[in-house]
């Protein structure tokens, strides 16, 4: 019987879906939430490099993938459901909280933006499905999804719905202003024309379904609505892991009465071999006609084998089968069997409705229990949550080093203290709801060191304690991860070419410093004066026209990153460094900040508007130019007089300064 289930790896799933394409945007839905897991394992699953096994490489990997896509990739998640896992939050991602007034914010989604690098064709790939953005979700449960393309100006039947949904995204994150990716990727969907049938030559078309909006319909007006005189007596499967603690299900029933199916049959929640229902509900759904099943041993085998001691998964997945011996139609998605994920303003939840291809009369995936099982408590997958919970928010931008947090209870707060793994950070006075309060100097301060280790804090407030993860924006100004090149390295890594060459060029780095590596030693190139003078120029020329061209190409982010950031190649980072007696001799240093001041006036020249856009990077990259007068007076003071001379005729020049250079 497990031969007829799909079965895929989740990742691997996604990753030949956007099948080598370039990212322009990212957005990701979930219920629970390990930013930590998310960055280490899932982020990579958008970008087609050969990354590094150690973690700590793998995320400055990523930390320069991500630079073109500044500000375009978000996870909306759900604050009372963070799982601070094994590691935290540090890449450019934006973290939004979403809280319904209603009940939980409960979707699991991704909508990526690919183009085609040959043909510039772009396309917006869904995934809708039950995996939260967790190891749980991601590597051990069964968990179900629906994948599917829509082209820019194509034609597709979910394009609005998926629209109203990330319309209804945009409102209830209201608290944050900007959704760059998700306006992105809105965009796009306005070009596609809606398919306004059904179905076409006799096959349904997939239908994107959601709810937690005010007066949204139930998830079964809705099914009834799309596909009801299809459903009508078919037969049912409905695998759901989490049921209402209930003697009878609501929701159950009224997916009964209003379909009136065949036969019928309902998976079993277990853990630990106890069934996670009530005794009452298991005799009911008998009762009712219904059967209660399992999955098959192999389908629940970790690695998909079964073998002794393996051991076997949780069942995660959300799916409601209706069948006939000539077709599927199948939902996929968030929705629990639950009163809160049927009703329409309840939990906000997506799913899609789709017709499966069939070469084969369709069966039951379960397999029937016969014998009632041991009982355990029941169970939900809101287990846990809002115990921790305290509705703080919290954010901190790197450019400006403005810290501010906002109260998103019913009234006004209570004082709150925060901490940081037990090491009281320092107190929040009463805020008013809704409202963006920044924090002292001082605390932005200690909340800015904090962040370099850690994305979490704890919040106390009255008898409630609750985990924020803090928001963070102008992440060109982030200090790098691991990272600290030389001057030298810092010019070598400008000029190479490709994202391949510094993608093996931070491996190196990273495998230096983090110990022995079994691989070639880095290369250093002859020390001469001249191969020394002609490395400067050609890193500097290698920046100054990768800063043009992204500028040319609107990428102002990724020139933001390059010309006033706090990364590892970034020009403040090296010019910094030519204060530093151990960063060469004063000759070489004195060129590289005359080549730094150089690119910095034409940049404020070409591009203005770019230049005033950051006043705290170029106040930085202005501070650290200034070294340029000691240097000079160092080259003055250990040559002749004439030196002065020299340099007061070749500076202005150097610098276009001057219309001519005299004979």
């Amino acid at each position: 019987m497990s031969e007829g289930i799909p079965r895929a790896v989740l990742t691997e799933a996604l990753r030949e879906k956007i099948n080598g394409r370039e990212v322009l945007a990212a957005v990701f839905c979930t219920f629970r939430f390990d930013p930590g897991f998310f960055e280490r394992e899932i982020l990579p699953a958008l970008f087609d490099l050969q990354l590094h096994q150690d973690p700590q490489i793998r995320r400055v990997q990523l930390e320069e993938a991500l630079r073109p896509l500044s500000g375009r990739v978000a996870v909306y998640y759900d604050p009372g459901a963070i799982v601070t896992g094994d590691g935290t939050a540090c890449l450019d991602v934006r973290r939004i909280p979403v809280r319904p007034r209603t009940g939980y914010f409960h979707p699991k989604n991704a909508f990526i933006l690919v183009r085609d690098p040959s043909t510039l064709e772009r396309s917006l790939v869904v995934l809708t499905g039950s995996a939260n953005l967790t190891q749980s979700g991601w590597w051990e449960n069964v968990e179900c999804a629906h994948l599917e393309e829509i082209a820019e100006f194509g034609r597709s039947r979910t394009a609005p719905e998926i629209q109203r949904f990330l319309r209804h995204l945009r409102t209830m994150a209201k608290n944050f202003g900007t959704h760059v990716a998700l306006d992105d990727i809105r965009g796009v969907l306005r070009t596609v024309q809606p398919i306004t049938h059904r179905t076409a030559s006799g096959r349904m078309h997939p239908h994107f379904l959601f709810n937690g909006q005010r007066d949204a319909e139930s998830l079964v007006d809705q099914l009834d609505a799309v596909a009801g005189e299809w459903l009508r007596h078919a037969d049912l499967e409905v695998l759901s892991p989490y049921l209402d603690d209930a003697d009878a299900s609501v929701p159950l029933e009224t997916l009964i009465d209003r379909f009136q199916p065949g036969k019928w049959r309902v998976l079993l929640p277990e853990e630990g071999g106890l069934a996670r229902c009530r005794p009452e509900l298991y005799d009911w759904v008998r009762e009712r006609g219904g059967e209660w099943g399992r999955l098959p041993k192999a389908v629940l085998a970790r690695g998909g084998k079964q073998a002794a001691g393996a051991g076997y998964r949780s069942v995660h997945a959300k799916v409601y089968r209706f069948f006939t011996k000539d077709w599927e139609i199948t939902l996929v998605g968030s929705f629990n069997l639950t009163g809160p994920a049927h009703s329409g303003s309840g939990n906000v939840e997506s799913g899609v409705l789709s017709e499966a291809a069939v070469d084969r009369r369709p069966q039951f995936w379960l397999e029937a229990i016969e014998e009632p099982p041991p009982f355990a408590q029941p169970g939900g997958e809101d287990e846990g949550v809002d115990q921790g919970y305290v509705p703080l928010l919290a954010r901190y931008d790197w450019a400006s080093g403005q810290a501010e947090v906002l109260w998103d209870g019913t009234s006004h707060s209570p004082h709150i203290q925060m901490y940081d793994r037990g090491v009281h950070l320092f107190e929040v006075g009463h805020l008013e709801r809704a409202f963006w309060t920044a924090l002292t100097v001082d605390d932005a301060a200690i909340l800015r060191e904090r962040l370099r280790e850690t994305s979490f804090l704890t919040a106390v407030a009255g008898d409630h304690r609750g985990i924020v993860l803090v928001h963070e924006t102008g992440m060109a100004h982030r200090p790098s991860i691991l990272l600290d090149l030389t001057p030298a390295d810092i010019l070598r890594y400008w000029s190479m070419l490709t994202a391949e060459q510094r993608n093996a060029c931070i491996a190196e780095h990273g495998e230096a410093l983090r110990g022995p590596s079994e691989g070639l030693p880095l290369e250093r190139p002859p020390d001469t004066i001249f191969d020394r003078f002609a490395g400067v120029f050609h890193g500097f020329a290698s920046l100054g026209r990768a800063v043009r061209d992204a500028l040319d190409e609107d990428l102002i982010e990724e020139a933001r990153f390059r010309m006033f950031g706090a990364k590892y190649d970034s020009l403040p980072v090296l010019v910094e460094q030519m204060a530093n007696e151990t960063a060469g001799d004063p000759l070489d240093r004195y060129l590289m900040v005359l080549c730094a001041q150089q690119l910095a006036d034409h940049v404020r020249r070409d591009f203005p508007a770019f230049w005033a856009s950051d006043p705290a990077g170029v106040s930085r990259l202005e501070k650290a130019l200034t070294v340029r007068a000691a240097l000079r007076e160092q080259l003055i003071a250990r040559n002749d007089a004439e030196m002065a001379e020299f340099l007061d005729w070749y500076e202005p020049r150097f610098l276009g300064e001057t219309a001519a250079v005299t004979a």
